[in-house]
Order: C-alpha cells, then sequence, then structure tokens
C-alpha cells in the first residue's frame, strides 16, 4: 500500500509513519506534505497513491481546501485534535476520522476498514471514492435550507441564495443574492461546513460564493483584493499564503 501523510507538525508525522510501518510493514509513504499549497501542487501529479492521512488544520488553511480544489485521490483518513468536523470529513471522501493522540488499535481499526472496503470494491479506488461517497449522504448534507433571524422573526433561507457569510463583533451572517443579510445561530466553522464547495474561506472572517466575486486585485503584501457583485462595506482580502489555492478554486 502506497500512503501518504499531510501534516505539519514534524514529530507527529514521524509517530505516525512509525505506527503504520510497525503495524504493517508493506505500506510505503510516497512523500509527507506540511501545506495546503504543497499538497495542492503535488496532488497535481496525478501520483498514485492509496490512502492518504491528512491534519485538517495546517499552517495555511484547512486541508479540505486541498480537495475542493484537486478531486481527491485516495480515500483520506483524518487525524486532527478536534472533533469539530467529522461532517466535512467524511463529505470529503473521508474513509475515517481519528482524534489526535491517535492510538496503535485506531490505527489498526482504519486499515482494516481500508482493507475490507479495498476487497469489496477491488476494480479500483474510483469504485471505493464512489462508495465513501454513498455512504457519507447524511440529513446534514441534504440541508436545503437554515433558520435565520430577523428582528424577532425566524426565517428559513435557502442555501442556494446565500452569497456571503461572515463574522462581526462574534457574532455570524449571512448575505443573500438579494443583498438582504441575516443573523445566523451557528459558527463560521458549521456554515463553512454547510455551504460546500462553491463556497471558499478566505480568511478567517468571510465565506464567499464563487458567483459573488466580480474580480481580484493584487494588493500590498502580495494580498489578492476581493469585489464582490454585492455591496459588502469591508474590503476582503485573500493571504498571500491562500492566494494559489484560491485561484485555483476560482477557476472551478
Amino acid at each position: 500500500m502506497n500512503a501518504i501523510i499531510i501534516e505539519d507538525e514534524d514529530l507527529t508525522a514521524e509517530d505516525l509513519h512509525c505506527t503504520l510501518k510497525r503495524l504493517d510493514p508493506s505500506i510505503e509513504l510516497l512523500t509527507r506534505l506540511s501545506s495546503v499549497k504543497e499538497s495542492v501542487a503535488y496532488f497535481r501529479k496525478k501520483t498514485p497513491v492509496d490512502l492518504i492521512f491528512s491534519d485538517i488544520q495546517l499552517g495555511d488553511g484547512q486541508s479540505f481546501e486541498i480537495f475542493k480544489t484537486i478531486p481527491p485521490p485516495a480515500p483520506i483518513v483524518f487525524c486532527t485534535a478536534y472533533n469539530d468536523y467529522m461532517m466535512e470529513a467524511f463529505q470529503t471522501f473521508g474513509l475515517d476520522y481519528i482524534l489526535k493522540p491517535f492510538s496503535d488499535e485506531s490505527i489498526r481499526k482504519t486499515l482494516l476498514k481500508y482493507t475490507s472496503l479495498k476487497h469489496t470494491f477491488n476494480k479500483g479506488t474510483n469504485e471505493m471514492l464512489f462508495e465513501l461517497q454513498n455512504q457519507t449522504v447524511s440529513a446534514e448534507q441534504r440541508r436545503k435550507s437554515i433558520i435565520v433571524m430577523n428582528g424577532d422573526k425566524i426565517i428559513p433561507v435557502q442555501l442556494s441564495d446565500v452569497v456571503l457569510c461572515y463574522i462581526e463583533f462574534d457574532n455570524v451572517f449571512v448575505k443573500i443574492s438579494s443583498g438582504k443579510e441575516y443573523l445566523v445561530n451557528k459558527s463560521l466553522d458549521e456554515m463553512e461546513q454547510l455551504l460546500g464547495g462553491d463556497f471558499f474561506r478566505v480568511n478567517r472572517q468571510h465565506i464567499l460564493k464563487r458567483e459573488a466575486i466580480a474580480y481580484a486585485n493584487m494588493g500590498l503584501s502580495r494580498k489578492l483584493m476581493l469585489t464582490l457583485h454585492v455591496s459588502h462595506p469591508i474590503k476582503i482580502s485573500v493571504s498571500k499564503e491562500k492566494s494559489s489555492t484560491f485561484l485555483h478554486w476560482l477557476e472551478g
């Protein structure tokens, strides 16, 4: 089995590598990647891989951004210290979700799960990915609307109408295509998971829909400055660390 580790902490990556080799000496580590940008560049080469072990929080963004840009080439095992991203992990062709610090037993169960899936779908990786996608359709994924607040009114808003989601003074708001804004009782992380691949979290405060973006300009410190089709009082920028991944996503 050929594996890849996406992890920005050296000790954690080495520990995982040693654990994998101890449990299954036949596993070959193709490479260790440590950032979103590096991972996107690597996967564009289309090097065959059987299984990916990935942290979620990387230095230049979340690993989900990698697979919004590049279709996952293999099932992914997400290894993270947080349990907040489970839904999005399984939406992203996740085979398993392991909390750090991981144990030999948790890794062993994951390898058995992979082996079982591979034996069931012995035609290749594409069949395995298709099955993972089918298995992870949940009520959350099928959600079409969210509840928002407008004064003392509670209103359902279609997710397809949302073009911008942002945080201001610890409150999270959505803006819809008509330009109206509403307060939502969700965190920005939760909204990122609900909104899916047509949206990109450009920074800590803003999540944008692709069709909301009119154009981008290169600003100071090589940041991309965005102009939107809808009015917004705050100038939105994309950090230089995320710029490459963002532009690949913007291409669709």
